[in-house]
């Protein structure tokens, strides 16, 4: 068989990317579409090898349950936990990432080190250390609480008010650095020229940010989103150790709850069924970041 140059170089290149392909497929899309393929059987842990199709039956467990039940537990925890925790990150990342971009501030890669530092340790790590701080007798924060004067000092993880505020607040400080590298990136894809030109044209620090930093990192806020969204949604480790989806499921999270059914129940066909569940979460969100950001670029440009 004769091939010209154009279809050599075209095989030459598929034969390079093939490796990839297939480690992607191994150890991405093959678990995924076996996720799926057991959300639609009874699978009990103690006999993985016995299958019994139950169809929708895992589906409607998930949404009928009364304890936790879906819509009043672990639906307004998760909303709880991934607004609350993307809103933080972000925001306090894109704070950090400006503050450490002035011109005034010394040291910028020791701090950056610094920020960083949360965001490469273990989640279990950072949930011990949080849950160490909230200890009712021993943590310090009832210390210093109680160095001020407060008689009665709050229990934190076992509070129900209180607990999924403190989840919130040990992942914003655990992840925020992510969003903190991903905004500093965007931060230095801006031009000097520009900051300067808005600088002589009598720009104020708020018109600044708003007119000119914010749309020209428009598209590192939008993956930064997706990415914080999907890695909050899929969170596990930081609640797992700090709560354990307690107390009364107030942070029974469906990532907790998928980890519960599958293996502490032993019924990996409900576990599935929550992974796919969480996976068309991820999907929608992202399609919704996707139009909303393609949305207010075509806006802009029109």
């Amino acid at each position: 068989m004769n091939l010209n140059k154009n279809q050599k170089e075209t095989i030459r290149g598929y034969l390079f990317v093939a490796p990839v392909l297939l480690l992607l497929f191994l150890f991405s899309l093959y678990p995924l579409f076996k996720t799926i393929y057991f959300s639609f059987f009874d699978i009990r842990l103690a006999s993985m090898n016995r299958k019994v199709f139950a169809g929708w039956k895992n589906y409607r467990l998930l949404f009928t349950r009364v304890n936790p039940s879906f819509f009043s537990q672990i639906l307004p925890a998760t909303v709880y936990y991934v607004v609350g925790s993307v809103a933080g990150q972000i925001g306090f990342g894109f704070l950090l990432a400006i503050l450490v971009q002035q011109k005034f501030v010394k040291g910028r890669e020791a701090i950056r080190a610094i920020i960083i530092l949360p965001w490469v340790v273990s989640g279990i790590i950072i949930a011990i250390s949080w849950r160490f701080m909230y200890e009712p007798r021993l943590g310090v924060l009832n210390y210093l609480l109680a160095s001020m004067g407060v008689g009665n000092p709050p229990t934190w993880l076992n509070d129900e008010r209180l607990v999924m505020g403190c989840l919130v607040v040990a992942n914003i400080w655990h992840g925020m650095a992510f969003s903190f590298i991903i905004q500093t990136s965007g931060l230095h894809s801006i031009s000097d020229e520009v900051m300067e030109a808005a600088l002589v044209d009598g720009a104020n620090g708020f018109q600044r940010l708003t007119l000119i930093i914010i749309p020209l990192v428009r598209q590192f806020l939008v993956l930064n989103l997706i990415l914080t969204s999907m890695a909050t949604i899929n969170s596990f480790d930081l609640i797992f150790a700090m709560t354990n989806g307690g107390p009364m499921f107030k942070t029974e999270v469906i990532s907790v709850q998928m980890y519960h059914r599958a293996f502490g129940f032993g019924r990996l066909g409900e576990g599935s069924a929550i992974a796919t569940i969480i996976l068309l979460m991820n999907l929608i969100l992202t399609i919704f970041y996707m139009r909303m950001n393609k949305n207010q670029s075509e806006g802009g440009d029109g």
